[in-house]
């Protein structure tokens, strides 16, 4: 268990993009999440690594030329087409990035019913939940043709080279549960190994909104059976929450049963499983990141940060401390189980190319910057001295700015200029904050500690310098667009 574990962004896009690369995300042209789209609207021309940064997949191909990669889930990380150019596109899909297969979607997908609207017979099975909306959809002229509301279809695809653009979607409606559906496909994927080395990504979209619960388990959730009754003298549980808690029982049991297939088809003593999530939970709290109510039910929205301050999209800890359990049998020992070693997304590859041991990034690449570390020193019971990294919630390129908001941490120091949260002056200013003594970031101590402040200030101006580099140098990202949030 991972009490120190941060997502490499605010946001998904940006994190995922620093798995994969150990990197991140602006040094690979991740400025923000991807724009609204969807490959039965429009092909997505969103850069991701265009000089093809050298990723984990490519790690374990060099390490175990016997192992298959494969992507399960949400890629929100480009276009899934080969030939995404003839189409104003930029390809970019988990083939291109080194996996041999995929099974993915390429945005978000609601937990439930995950293609409706891509036909009209189909539609009357359409489920939003409580949500009542799609989201990351354009809301363009429906692909599935007439009788059809405007939107999308988020339909999931998989490679087929001999389909045009390489790639074949869902000619049949999904069963309910999206959880359970992308773990009976790792689990097909599995058995097909028979004993084969493997790396497998599975982005569960649960609870991503629109989150929909199975009503079964909405049932269980209000009668008390799965949920803690709300405390008392509180209101039942909203609609909302229901969904959430439901949609996080349909995640545990898919989570449970990867591990299960894993033990069964005997993987599971020499497997490296990591468990996280892309950020905090949904929805901020204005003005300044504190969410008042009773006591892990914040107002907002379901989903808690506990006592960390801010949510997802904010600097402050909510936004990127996340949970982190990391499970290798084989390596990790008792004296292990709990470590408040300061870990993240970034570290995987560093990690994979340790316990490779025979594989290493291409010489081109070598001089290119990276901001993981590997952590097998911490699997196998010991530390890591502090180190710097920073964040941005969106487009540090060229300037981080407080109304975008960023953010350094280096040991227990931590400098907050600004976050989603923040629309207050009060809280636009740097602040920094001792998070040993104060976790949940409540006392700014920048008055108190002038000396650090500059010194992480100074920090944080060199990590963006050296960010703009890998940009201009190493990438080669073009210039940044303007953003269309859904």
């Amino acid at each position: 268990m991972m009490m120190d574990f941060h997502s490499g962004g605010t946001v998904c896009s940006p994190t995922r993009a620093s798995i994969l690369t150990g990197r991140t995300h602006f040094r690979d042209c991740v400025n923000y999440v991807f724009d609204c789209s969807d490959m039965t609207e429009g092909v997505p021309n969103f850069e991701f690594a265009p000089r093809r940064t050298f990723t984990v997949a490519d790690a374990v191909h060099l390490g175990m030329p016997s192992a298959e990669s494969f992507f399960g889930g949400k890629w929100h990380l480009g276009s899934l087409y080969n030939d995404s150019e003839a189409y104003g596109g930029l390809t970019s899909s988990p083939r291109t990035h080194g996996f041999d297969g995929f099974n993915c979607t390429v945005e978000v997908a609601p937990t439930a019913t995950t293609n409706h609207q891509c036909r009209v017979e189909w539609n009357a099975t359409v489920d939003f939940g409580h949500y009542d909306a799609p989201n990351h959809c354009a809301g363009g002229p429906n692909p599935g043709g007439g009788g059809l509301p405007n939107g999308c279809c988020f339909n999931y695809w998989w490679h087929n080279d001999s389909a045009a653009h390489a790639v074949t979607n869902f000619s049949l409606p999904t069963e309910y549960d999206d959880a359970q559906y992308l773990q009976d496909t790792f689990t097909r994927f599995l058995s097909r190994r028979a004993g084969s080395p493997f790396l497998a990504q599975i982005s569960f979209h649960n609870c991503h909104i629109p989150f929909i619960g199975a009503p079964d388990l909405r049932a269980s959730c209000a009668s008390g059976e799965t949920c803690k009754p709300p405390v008392s003298g509180a209101p039942p549980y909203t609609d909302a929450e229901l969904d959430f808690y439901s949609c996080l029982t349909m995640l545990d049991g898919a989570v449970g049963d990867v591990l299960d297939a894993l033990s069964a088809h005997g993987y599971r003593h020499d497997t490296m499983v990591w468990f996280t999530t892309d950020n905090g939970p949904e929805v901020n709290c204005h003005p300044e990141g504190l969410c008042e109510g009773a006591p892990h039910r914040p107002q907002v929205a379901p989903g808690s940060a506990g006592v960390l301050r801010g949510r997802k999209r904010d600097i402050w800890e909510g936004g990127h401390r996340v949970p982190g359990i990391i499970a290798f049998p084989r390596l990790v020992g008792p004296a292990a189980l709990v470590s408040w070693t300061t870990v993240t997304t970034m570290d995987f590859l560093p990690t994979v190319l340790e316990l490779l041991g025979n594989a290493s990034r291409p010489k081109a690449q070598e001089g290119w910057a990276s901001d993981g570390q590997s952590i097998v020193p911490v699997l196998r019971g010991g530390d890591l001295p502090p180190r710097g990294f920073g964040w941005a919630y969106i487009n540090v390129v060229p300037n981080a700015t407080a109304g975008n908001g960023y953010g350094y941490r280096h040991g227990k120091w931590k400098l907050v200029v600004g976050s989603a949260s923040c629309t207050q002056e009060s809280c636009k200013i740097p602040m920094l904050y001792d998070l040993e003594a104060d976790l949940g970031e409540r006392s700014d101590v920048a008055a108190a500690h002038p000396d650090i402040l500059k010194a992480i200030q100074h920090n944080f101006s060199e990590w963006h310098a050296s960010v703009l580099h890998s940009r201009e140098s190493e990438s080669q990202c073009l210039p940044p667009r303007g953003f269309q949030r859904c």
